[in-house]
């Protein structure tokens, strides 16, 4: 009897195929492969992946990396044991994990506070230079408030001392 004929007679292979769903993408094709009695050796043999990649794959040293290599090596052993191919990667290239997401949104978050905040900066910037501009006088040669107070400290000076001196004359000078 072939190893083909096996898979198609493993009575409980779908109840265990749903019960058995390991976090290891490794440890559900390695269950899927003793379900069907199908040694590591003669899995090789059908796939043409050395035995100790296989073995790796079953002890989920891939797991962590679901690179191309991965993905082919995860599809040609389901395929081989007669499994779902695109529902093996799917495993092995799992929903993103609780904390994951929380970072993620934690990340996002924090881009939106920046972009809020230069956004902020940039009104800021724009209305405080519209302000600026509408202060400025429209024209270098605009006319001076009509009104202007002034101090003269010379000339406060000068009307202080005529006012002490009263009606003494100013000392004259002799000079050539």
């Amino acid at each position: 009897m072939k190893a083909g004929e096996r898979a198609k007679e493993a009575p409980g292979a779908k109840r265990s195929e749903e019960a058995s769903s390991g976090h290891s993408v490794g440890q559900y094709l390695a269950n899927q492969r003793r379900l069907r009695r199908i040694s590591l050796e003669e899995l090789s043999e059908r796939t043409r992946i050395p035995r100790r990649n296989l073995e790796r794959l079953e002890s989920g040293a891939f797991d962590a990396t679901a690179d191309g290599f991965t993905r082919g090596f995860v599809r040609t052993v389901a395929e081989a044991l007669g499994l779902d191919a695109n529902e093996a990667v799917m495993r092995l290239v799992d929903e993103p994990r609780a904390d994951e997401l929380r970072a993620l949104v934690a990340a996002r978050r924090a881009i939106m506070w920046r972009v809020a905040a230069l956004v902020a900066v940039a009104m800021g910037a724009l209305v405080g230079g519209l302000y600026l501009v509408l202060r400025a006088p429209a024209h270098e040669d605009a006319k001076p408030p009509a009104l202007t107070w002034r101090r003269d400290a010379v000339r406060g000076l000068a009307e202080r001392e005529k006012r002490e001196a009263g009606s003494a004359p100013a000392p004259q000078r002799d000079g050539p």
